[in-house]
């Protein structure tokens, strides 16, 4: 069986066969796992986000369908819908009563943000950025803005 080269059969070298067995062994353990495995359902979320006290400048660059921009690259998160209304702000009057009134020229910009969402444990993440309502240091950013927000909603869609 084994020859005085060390082949068997005069053929492989034990050692090269345990490794070849080896190496396919691992192969079908991997393509078995890979076959077992339910492919994971895709989420999509549409999150509101208010990007308060902007510039008229600023908020003049953001428009619908502009996709935003992480870790270098452009996302597929789309601004899917965007309003821009005067800020409000609060003033004090000499009688002590807090008044809101209109600011002169700083723009508020309600967006609608949609795309696919990730998970890291019980995070869930948009653009890579983790995402839920309240968070008030959300940074907002396309290729030519960037704007510190606020999220006010977040509502996930489980996909197929």
């Amino acid at each position: 069986m084994i020859d005085e080269k060390g082949r068997l059969f005069g053929l492989i070298n034990i050692i090269d066969l345990v490794v070849l067995l080896l190496i396919l062994l691992l192969a079908f353990g991997y393509f078995y796992r890979q076959k077992q495995q339910a492919p994971a359902a895709t989420h999509t979320a549409t999150v509101k986000v208010l990007c308060p006290y902007l510039r008229p400048e600023v908020a003049e660059q953001i428009h619908q369908g502009d996709e935003l921009v992480a870790r270098g690259q452009v996302q597929p998160v789309q601004v899917t819908e965007l309003q821009v209304l005067t800020a409000r702000d609060s003033d004090t009057r000499a009688d002590g009563e807090l008044v809101l009134q209109q600011h002169p020229f700083r723009k508020d910009v309600y967006l609608t943000l949609e795309g696919p969402v990730s998970f890291t444990g019980a995070e869930v993440f948009l653009a890579g950025q983790p995402v839920r309502a309240g968070i008030d240091k959300y940074i907002f950013k396309t290729q030519t803005v960037e704007a510190e927000g606020e999220i006010l909603s977040v509502d996930l869609h489980k996909g197929q």
